[in-house]
């Protein structure tokens, strides 16, 4: 159980962390679908995190240190 959470964590954490990344590859039109909502978006070092993608990040640490402490 505490593997596949930590595993699901990780996960979570890269489709969070995608998004900075595409563009770079060639696929910034769907970079788009994570700032739909445009209610947040909080900038850290030069990046603008959508609220979609803080949520996946934050849901991503907790369920990675819930895993690995289970």
């Amino acid at each position: 159980m505490g593997k596949g959470l930590a595993l699901f964590g990780l996960i979570l954490i890269i489709i969070g962390i995608l998004p900075l990344f595409m563009p770079m590859i060639g696929l910034g039109t769907f970079v788009d679908y994570f700032y739909m909502l445009n209610i947040y978006t909080l900038s850290i070092a030069g990046y603008d995190f959508s609220e979609l993608m803080l949520i996946l990040l934050g849901l991503g640490v907790i369920l990675l240190i819930v895993g690995a402490v289970r």
